[in-house]
């Protein structure tokens, strides 16, 4: 089966096949938090696909590059609505590709996606690079950071702290974020939890990059991340399903709130009329439906239509 015929057997069977996923990031002491945003791809043959699974096979492809622009542009329209109705939010942030950073090609997308909503305020953007830029030619990769900080969007490294981790390179990098890697995490419920990611959360610190603890999984562990004194953490959600498109001939409505529950998980999902074009061995036109987040108890008021 090829790309056309299992996108289309995708569409007949009333499945989304790209959907919005959410992490809510609390902070220790703060009522400030940071929503992480993932796209998740849904289809009949490959069921459901987080980013953690998909990535290593996007990041390399146009249609990886082509997901990633819609996902700033869809992003940098609502935040300012999101932003009204939850101000204790510091910033959105968006997982990128290290190669993305080459070329200016990152930066380009995120002038376009400006230059399309011009009263989305930069900061409240933050870009998720891995920990693989570290591998990177440093003197180039900080170069291309420092154009994006530049714009006034802000930086966060995620999956940071392996054993193989070359941590001290970050030292060259304007970060303000950094999203600690499951052997950290791991080590929070344990004896050696302050040699292995309470060393780490001391460098990082020197830095002045506030670091997260994602996806605990227990109470113990968000206890550990609070003991080694990492500034925030995020609980790992439940696996996202599908949400069925709409009847043909029934209005599709975009809504630009949002709604993250303030608990310790969110449950978001969204909805937006998108036609575009996925790049592979053919061209293949796809209509998809996302449902747009909803931050806090306020319903939006306002219907957008995008062709």
């Amino acid at each position: 089966m090829n790309l056309k015929e299992m996108v289309d057997e995708t569409l007949q069977s009333g499945i989304t096949p790209i959907v919005l996923d959410y992490e809510d990031v609390r902070f220790f002491g703060s009522e400030n938090r940071v929503v992480r945003s993932f796209m998740v791809l849904n289809s009949l043959d490959l069921g459901t696909l987080t980013m953690k699974e998909y990535r290593f096979v996007a990041r390399r492809t146009k249609q990886g590059d082509h997901m990633i622009r819609r996902h700033i542009e869809k992003l940098v329209r609502v935040i300012p609505k999101l932003c009204e109705q939850n101000p204790k939010v510091e910033c959105f942030t968006i997982p990128t590709y290290a190669r993305l950073l080459k070329g200016g090609v990152l930066a380009g997308m995120l002038f376009d996606a400006f230059t399309l909503y011009p009263d989305t305020p930069a900061n409240k953007l933050c870009i998720e690079l891995s920990a693989d830029i570290l591998y990177e030619d440093m003197e180039e990769t900080t170069e291309r950071v420092a154009e994006l900080r530049k714009m006034g969007v802000k930086i966060a490294i995620s999956e940071l702290g392996d054993e193989f981790c070359p941590v001290f390179r970050l030292a060259s990098l304007p970060v303000d974020y950094a999203f600690l890697d499951p052997y950290a995490t791991d080590s929070l419920d344990r004896e050696d939890a302050e040699r292995v990611a309470g060393s780490l959360v001391k460098y990082l610190h020197y830095l002045e990059v506030k670091v997260v603890a994602p996806a605990l999984d227990s109470e113990d562990k968000i206890t550990g991340a609070k003991a080694v004194e990492c500034d925030g953490y995020s609980v790992a959600a439940p696996a996202p399903v599908a949400e069925p498109l709409p009847v043909d001939g029934d209005p599709v409505e975009e809504e630009a709130a949002e709604e993250i529950e303030v608990t310790e998980t969110i449950e978001v999902t969204e909805t937006v009329e998108v036609t575009e074009t996925i790049e592979a061995t053919e061209t293949v036109e796809v209509t998809e439906t996302i449902e747009e987040p909803e931050i806090g108890e306020n319903e939006a008021g306002e219907e957008e239509s995008e062709s």
